[in-house]
């Protein structure tokens, strides 16, 4: 449980003065890193969470005005990174009493080629502090060499990437959705029947982060099970809504043992609505996110389950995190989160 310890308490314990306590908080001057080890030590020790609110007062008054930069895919309205997009509106407006200078850089989440040129121009920008949607693993690995040199601290959203060092990092565990997604597909197709997964075609990259590690467990879960020659790839144009519809319709005309198609990204409602519109039936769709298309066409029956990963909170807790850094120069000890992952029908769908 969380402490609300004075400052008085905290010198104390760490035995160091009330001043240098106020400094280390309100990072108003440096201290030795003897009494800055003691201090994080006791706050640690007694789980302490800084009151953000109050430190922003402090902040302003010394007049200082962060520019922070937030890199993630554009999107439409209601979907998947519209909806971590939200989470981070949500905190910023709730900590709107920081002197903070926002500005979004988009890229596009099918296209590498545009996701490495967004980032390039992000590495000559001014910045305090970046948050990073993790796409792609090349590109990103590349960004944050950038701002490693340059020392500008970054926090990741939607995944992790190797050799990197984020302050602090806010996803599902994506070889836990890959096999849950697995499990619940063996459960709801046949034994007898085929299984399609389904990724988005890209441009460059073929494959994002974590279409990757979800698309490896998965395989994995069904390898152990001795049906991986059940299950089938398919890629289609999860950009283009009519073109993703002919594409899954020829797809299963050329394959009518496939009962089960599982999705890796946020887009299954594209899948869903084609194969109802197509009079396939008796095949189980499922895929993740509760998008405004998906949560619709479980509404329908069309679709028959998502696995959500809270992109909202992923996004306002990567704000809490960046303004704690900021301010203190440290993480809390739960900074690095892995969102819940939850399993969604019609019945239990909130509206």
């Amino acid at each position: 449980m969380a402490q609300h310890l004075t400052i008085k308490q905290i010198a104390t314990l760490a035995g160091v003065s009330a001043g240098t306590v106020d400094r280390v908080l309100h990072n108003r001057g440096k201290v030795s890193e003897e009494a800055l080890a003691a201090i994080q030590a006791v706050l640690k020790d007694q789980s302490y969470r800084y009151n953000l609110h109050s430190s922003a007062i402090a902040f302003k008054k010394t007049g200082k005005v962060w520019n922070i930069v937030i890199t993630i895919p554009f999107s439409k309205k209601g979907e998947y990174w519209d909806l971590i997009k939200s989470g981070i509106d949500q905190a910023l407006a709730e900590y709107g009493d920081f002197s903070l200078k926002i500005e979004y850089v988009f890229f596009d989440q099918f296209n590498s080629n545009s996701c490495r040129e967004t980032f390039e121009k992000i590495k000559k920008m001014d910045c305090s502090a970046v948050i990073i949607g993790t796409t792609f693993v090349e590109e990103t690995q590349n960004l944050c060499k950038g701002l490693d040199k340059k020392g500008i601290p970054y926090f990741f959203v939607d995944g992790k990437v190797t050799d990197t060092k984020p302050k602090a990092a806010f996803m599902a565990n994506q070889t836990a959705c890959g096999r849950l997604l697995a499990r619940l597909m063996d459960g709801f197709v046949a034994d007898d029947a085929e299984i399609a997964v389904l990724l988005p075609k890209r441009i460059g990259t073929q494959l994002s982060n974590n279409s990757a590690i979800r698309l490896a467990s998965f395989r994995n879960y069904f390898k152990e099970k001795s049906r991986d020659s059940a299950v089938k790839e398919f890629s289609f144009s999860a950009d283009n809504e009519k073109k993703a519809g002919e594409e899954i319709s020829a797809f299963l005309k050329e394959n009518p043992a496939v009962k089960g198609i599982a999705v890796v990204i946020s887009t299954a409602y594209l899948i869903s609505g084609a194969v109802e519109k197509s009079g396939f039936k008796g095949i189980c769709v499922g895929g993740f996110d509760a998008t405004e298309g998906n949560s619709r066409c479980i509404r329908e029956g069309s679709l028959d389950f998502i696995i959500n990963q809270h992109p909202d909170k992923q996004g306002f807790n990567a704000v809490e995190a960046t303004l704690h850094y900021l301010l203190y120069g440290t993480t809390d000890s739960s900074a690095d989160e892995l969102m819940p992952i939850d399993i969604v029908f019609k019945e239990n769908l909130i509206p």
